[in-house]
C-alpha cells in the first residue's frame, strides 16, 4: 500500500508538472468513455434490459401477408383470431387487441387515454398478473356486460394518486362509466402507450368478416416449443385455413409470426449496435492517441528511467509506475466522462424522441455506471501497458549515445508508427460508415411523400361513444367543425379523415361490381381510409384522374372514394377506374370510384405504396377522427388555440390531443436513421480529429528528434523543398497505410451496413473514394505543419545545438 502510494504521490507532480499533456489526454478519454458509455445506456434500456413481462422471449406477434395485392404484415380480423386461438397446437394462449384513445371526463378537463380494448386472454398471453385486483373475464366481453377497466400503474399514479381502495371505483370514458377491476404493476405496458386496458366487445359484423383486418394479435408458446416448431404448426394451420376458405387460395397469403421482441426494437436494433460499434471505435482511436502520447512523453523520460534503472528500479517497478500514470489518466478521464455520458443520454433522449421503443427505460442506471467503470479501467490497461514496457526497456549507455545525436529510437518509433496507421484506418471505416448511412438519409429525405407536410397541423380526437353512437350524429358534428374551421383566420384549408399520414393502417377485403370471382383470382384487399372534402386537398395531393371528394354528403346520398394510383393499376390495369364501383366487405353499398390520385408514403417514407382507397366521410362515419389544418403563412402551430377554441364549441367534453405540425409527425418517422446519420457523422469527425492530432504529433516529434539529421543534410547542400519532401512522405506514407487498411475493413463493415441503408448500395463507390480523398487531405494538413518547421532548420544553429 506504502508503494502505491508513492506511485499515485510521484504520478500526480508529473502529471501536473505537464498540464498540456495531461488535458489533452483526459479530454481525449472522456470524449471517448463519456461517448460509449451513453450510447450502452440506449443499448441497455432498449435493448438488453428485457420487459417486465413472463418469459418475454416466449411471445410472439401474429399478422396477415397478402404478396400478391402487395400487403405485408397486415392485421387480422376476428374469425381469423379464433382460428389462431384453436387451431395451432404450439401456442398456450393467443389475444386479439385493437388500440383506441378515449376521453375520461368528470373531475376537470377532458383527458385522453391510451387504452388498449383486448380480448380476456390479453393478460395472461402477456403473462401479466395484475398487482391488485384481477382482469377481464370472457363474460365482461360480450355486448350488455358491466363496463371494466384495468389500470397500468401510471394511470394509477395519475389519475387515483395510487390509493390502494380504487377498486371498484368508476371513470367516465367516452362518456360511460367504467369499473376498476384492476391495476398492473410498475413498469408494464403493451403496446408501449397504453394506459388502460378495457374488454374487446366484437360487433356483430367483425365476426362474420374475414377481411376486416384491423385488430392485432399476440401469441404464447408452449413451454419448450422452438420457432422452427412454430413455422411448421404455423404453415399447417395455414394450409387448413386455405382449404376451408377458398378466398384464402392462390393469392399468397400466409401467417406471419414475428418474435414480439423482434416486433418493438427491430426496426432500431441493427442502428443501436452500429451505433454502439462506432462509438467503440471511437474509444480506440482516443487510446491510440493517448498512447501516442505516452509513448513520446516516456521517450522524452529516457534519461530519468535509465538513471532509475541505474540506481537498481526494477522493471516491474518501472513498469508499475507508468501503468499508475495510465490508470489515474483514465479513472480522471472516466469520471469527466460520465458527466459527458449524463448529459449525452439525455440530449440523444430528446434528439429522438418518440421514435425511439422504450425511451422511458433508458438511464444512467447502476449497469450502465459499472460499464463506464469497467471501461475505464480497461482502458488505462490497453493505453498503458505498451508505452509502460517499452519505457521500462531502460538502457543508460544506448541512450545517452542515441539522445546526443539527435536521432528517433527505432522501435519507439515504429510503436507510434503503428498506432497512427491504426488509428488513420479506425478513422476512415467510421468515415465510410457515416457517409454511407448520411447519404441514405439524404435518400430517405428526397423521397416524394406524395403530400406536403410543410404548413399543416394534425391533431386528433374521438367523440363518445354514448353521446354520438348514432352515425348522424357523428356526421353533424364533424360538419359543424369543418364549417367553424374554414373560416379562421389563417387558415386555408382544412379535413378529417380516421387515419392520419404515417398513423398506422386497416386492412378491409372489397367487392366489385359485376366482377365474378374466380378460384386463384387475387381477393380485393385494400388499406382503407375515411377523408371529408378538403383533406386530400389539404395535404397537397396530386389529382391523376376524375376528382376528390366536393361534398360531405347525406348517410343515404350515393357514396364515393377515391383511390391511389397503386390500387388503380393492381385492379384496373388498362386504367378504366372512373366509375368502377366497389364496396367494403360485409357489403353495405356500393361507392363509385370518383378519382384517383398519386400514391401517399402513409406506412413509411421508405415503405413501398400500398392499395389504398379514401370513401367519403359520409359513407363510412367514424367515431375516431384526425384533423388536418392547412395554414395559408407562418408556423402551423400559430392556429392551434382558435383550433382547439372552435372545437370546444362544439363539444366541451372533446379534447384535440397529439397535436404536432405534419412534418414533425415525417421526421419522426425516421427519426432513428437521422439519430445514426448524425451520430455517425460525430464520431467519424472525432476520429478523423483524432488521426489528424496524432498524425501532426508522430511527425512532429520525429522531425523534433531528427533536428541534427536535418541540419547535417542541409549542411551538405539539400534544399529546404528536399526536406519538406522527406517529412511530407513520411507521413503520407503512414496515411497510405492505414488506408490501405481501413478500405479492407470498411468492406466488412459495409456488408454489415446494406440492411440499414436506404437508396444507396452498401458498396457505393463514390462514398469509399471520397472519404479517402478527405482523409489523406487532412493528413496532408496534419503533415504540412512539421513539414514546414523542418524545413526552416538553421543548419548551423541545429549543429551548434548538438
Amino acid at each position: 500500500m506504502e508503494t502505491l502510494l508513492r506511485d499515485l504521490r510521484y504520478t500526480l507532480r508529473s502529471l501536473r508538472a505537464s498540464p498540456g499533456f495531461t488535458l489533452v489526454a483526459v479530454l481525449a478519454l472522456a470524449l471517448g468513455i463519456g461517448a460509449n458509455s451513453a450510447v450502452f445506456s440506449v443499448v441497455n434500456g432498449v435493448l438488453l434490459t428485457p420487459p417486465p413481462l413472463e418469459e418475454p422471449e416466449r411471445l410472439l406477434h401474429l399478422s396477415n401477408d397478402i404478396r400478391m395485392a402487395g400487403l405485408e404484415d397486415v392485421g387480422i380480423s376476428i374469425p381469423e383470431y379464433q382460428d389462431f386461438s384453436t387451431r395451432p397446437r404450439v401456442f398456450s394462449s393467443v389475444a386479439a387487441y385493437t388500440w383506441r384513445d378515449m376521453t375520461l371526463t368528470g373531475g376537470g378537463a377532458p383527458q385522453r387515454f391510451g387504452v388498449v380494448h383486448g380480448t380476456a386472454t390479453m393478460l395472461p398471453t402477456l403473462g401479466v398478473t395484475p398487482a391488485l385486483g384481477r382482469g377481464f373475464t370472457e363474460e365482461e366481453a360480450t355486448p350488455g356486460a358491466q363496463k371494466v377497466v384495468v389500470l397500468t400503474h401510471k394511470a394509477w399514479r395519475a389519475h387515483f394518486a395510487e390509493d390502494p381502495q380504487v377498486l371498484g371505483k368508476t371513470m367516465q370514458l367516452d362518456g360511460e362509466p367504467y369499473t376498476v377491476v384492476g391495476v398492473l404493476p410498475r413498469g408494464v405496458a403493451y403496446p408501449l402507450r397504453a394506459e388502460l386496458y378495457v374488454p374487446l366487445v366484437p360487433r356483430a359484423d367483425w365476426v362474420h368478416s374475414r377481411t376486416d383486418r384491423h385488430f392485432s394479435s399476440l401469441a404464447r408458446m408452449k413451454p419448450g416449443v422452438s420457432m422452427a416448431q412454430v413455422r411448421a404448426d404455423v404453415a399447417r394451420t395455414a394450409q387448413e385455413m386455405e382449404a376451408g376458405e377458398p378466398r384464402y387460395q392462390g393469392i399468397g397469403w400466409a401467417i406471419r409470426t414475428t418474435p414480439l421482441e423482434d416486433r418493438i426494437v427491430g426496426k432500431v436494433r441493427g442502428t443501436l449496435w452500429l451505433l454502439l460499434g462506432a462509438v467503440g471505435f471511437v474509444l480506440l482511436v482516443a487510446c491510440s492517441s493517448v498512447a501516442n502520447l505516452m509513448l513520446a512523453r516516456a521517450a522524452a523520460r529516457e534519461r530519468e528511467v535509465s538513471i532509475r534503472a541505474a540506481l537498481g528500479a526494477s522493471r516491474g517497478r518501472l513498469v508499475a509506475q507508468f501503468l499508475t500514470e495510465s490508470l489515474v489518466l483514465s479513472v480522471v478521464g472516466g469520471g469527466l466522462g460520465l458527466l459527458f455520458a449524463m448529459w449525452g443520454t439525455d440530449a440523444l433522449l430528446a434528439f429522438v424522441g418518440d421514435g425511439l421503443p422504450r425511451a422511458s427505460q433508458v438511464r444512467l442506471d447502476p449497469t450502465s455506471v459499472v460499464f463506464t467503470v469497467g471501461v475505464s479501467l480497461l482502458t488505462g490497461l490497453v493505453f498503458g501497458l505498451v508505452p509502460a514496457l517499452q519505457a521500462s526497456r531502460a538502457d543508460l549507455s544506448a541512450t545517452m549515445r542515441e539522445g546526443s545525436r539527435g536521432t528517433e529510437g527505432g522501435r519507439s518509433g515504429r510503436l507510434r508508427a503503428g498506432l497512427v496507421v491504426g488509428q488513420v484506418a479506425l478513422a476512415l471505416v467510421l468515415l465510410v460508415g457515416a457517409g454511407l448511412v448520411m447519404k441514405s438519409l439524404h435518400a430517405l429525405r428526397e423521397v416524394d411523400e406524395g403530400f406536403t407536410p410543410e404548413g399543416v397541423l394534425t391533431g386528433r380526437f374521438a367523440l363518445p361513444a354514448a353521446r354520438y353512437s348514432e352515425p348522424s350524429r357523428k356526421l353533424a358534428f364533424q360538419r359543424d367543425l369543418l364549417e367553424r374551421l374554414k373560416t379562421l383566420p389563417g387558415v386555408e384549408s382544412v379535413g378529417l379523415t380516421d387515419l392520419l399520414p404515417l398513423g398506422g393502417t386497416t386492412t378491409r377485403g372489397l367487392e366489385f361490381e359485376g366482377r365474378p370471382e374466380t378460384p386463384g383470382e387475387i381477393p380485393p384487399a385494400v388499406d382503407f381510409r375515411v377523408a371529408s372534402p378538403g383533406y386530400l386537398h389539404t395535404l397537397n395531393v396530386r389529382l391523376l384522374q376524375g376528382r376528390l371528394h366536393e361534398t360531405m354528403g347525406a348517410l343515404d346520398a350515393p357514396a364515393e372514394v377515391v383511390i391511389n394510383k397503386t390500387f388503380a393499376d393492381l385492379y384496373w390495369p388498362k386504367g378504366n377506374a372512373l366509375g368502377q364501383r366497389i364496396s367494403l366487405e360485409p357489403r353495405t353499398q356500393w361507392s363509385t370510384v370518383v378519382g384517383v390520385v398519386d400514391d401517399l408514403r402513409e406506412w413509411g417514407i421508405s415503405s413501398p405504396a400500398r392499395p389504398a382507397a379514401y370513401w367519403s366521410l359520409a359513407a363510412v362515419p367514424t367515431a375516431y377522427v384526425g384533423l388536418a389544418v392547412r395554414v395559408k403563412s407562418g408556423a402551423p402551430e400559430s392556429v392551434r388555440t382558435a383550433v382547439e377554441a372552435e372545437l370546444r364549441a362544439v363539444d366541451s367534453d372533446v379534447p384535440l390531443y397529439s397535436v404536432a405540425p405534419l412534418s414533425r409527425l415525417v421526421d419522426e418517422s425516421i427519426g432513428s436513421r437521422s439519430l445514426s446519420a448524425w451520430l455517425m457523422g460525430l464520431f467519424a469527425g472525432t476520429a478523423l480529429l483524432l488521426a489528424a492530432l496524432g498524425i501532426a504529433g508522430v511527425v512532429g516529434y520525429s522531425v523534433a528528434r531528427r533536428t541534427r539529421e536535418m541540419g547535417i543534410r542541409m549542411a551538405l547542400g539539400a534544399a529546404r523543398s528536399d526536406v519538406l519532401l522527406l517529412v511530407l512522405r513520411q507521413g503520407l506514407n503512414l496515411v497510405g497505410l492505414g488506408v490501405a487498411v481501413g478500405l479492407v475493413m470498411s468492406l466488412g463493415l459495409a456488408r454489415f451496413l446494406g440492411s440499414l441503408l436506404y437508396g444507396v448500395t452498401a458498396y457505393d463507390p463514390w462514398t469509399f473514394v471520397g472519404v479517402a480523398a478527405l482523409l489523406s487531405t487532412v493528413a496532408l494538413l496534419a503533415t504540412w505543419l512539421p513539414a514546414r518547421r523542418a524545413s526552416n532548420v538553421d543548419p548551423i544553429i541545429s549543429l551548434r545545438s548538438e
